[in-house]
């Protein structure tokens, strides 16, 4: 199993992930890696994706696994590259004897958001509240949601916003919170200013960087 570290940047992040995933999977056709199928009366190509980011954020840590003949890891990459454009392109790769389902072990995102102007330090403050209700979308209806156990650091660094919000199968997604911030505190970051920089797992009882485990 490979596993390509690649981007999400500029105008591919407004594409979204069914997309990306066909543009993935034509990209590795291109590049004429022999990619393993799956059986029965409707073989499909054996990959998989990390959890996606909202649609307009942009990411430097997704991750595209797929089971394939080549065990040259870095060959693998350089051709991808070569069939893909560049706010696709990986920027790592690792090698894995099964699937590490990171869709599925991802507990954490880390972001940063860039504004035109200096941030309030008081956005810090909201990292210690026991509980913490903003207003969400769901299913294009609002929603209130207690987000106070999902978001587990805020820094703010000038006009840079970083973020570690929960990530997988507790989520807080991105976009919506930084909307609140906007609201709350009259930033100005737009969705496209937000980029993922890493995805986390919990390993011996500590977040800590996917790519520990892909090592």
């Amino acid at each position: 199993m490979i596993i390509l570290k690649h981007l999400k940047v500029a105008d591919v992040s407004y594409v979204s992930h069914k997309d990306v995933l066909r543009v993935l999977q034509r990209g590795l056709k291109r590049a004429k890696i022999d990619v393993k199928y799956s059986q029965g009366y409707v073989p499909h190509m054996l990959t998989y994706t990390s959890t996606p980011v909202p649609l307009g954020v942009q990411s430097e840590a997704e991750y595209f696994a797929f089971d394939c003949a080549d065990r040259d890891k870095d060959d693998v990459m350089n051709r991808y590259n070569l069939s893909m454009p560049t706010g696709m392109r990986a920027v790592a790769s690792f090698f894995k004897d099964k699937n590490p389902n990171l869709a599925g072990i991802v507990v954490a995102s880390e972001y940063r958001a860039t504004s035109s102007a200096i941030l309030p330090k008081e956005i810090e403050d909201i990292k210690n509240c026991e509980s913490y209700v903003i207003s969400t979308f769901k299913k294009g209806e609002a929603v209130e949601k207690n987000i106070a156990d999902l978001i587990y650091d805020l820094k703010v660094e000038g006009n840079t916003l970083c973020m570690r919000l929960a990530s997988g199968n507790a989520n807080l997604r991105a976009d919506s919170f930084v909307g609140h911030i906007n609201e709350k505190f009259g930033c100005n970051i737009k969705t496209n200013d937000i980029v993922r920089t890493a995805q986390l797992v919990l390993k011996d009882g500590r977040m800590t960087d996917v790519e520990e485990i892909l090592r």
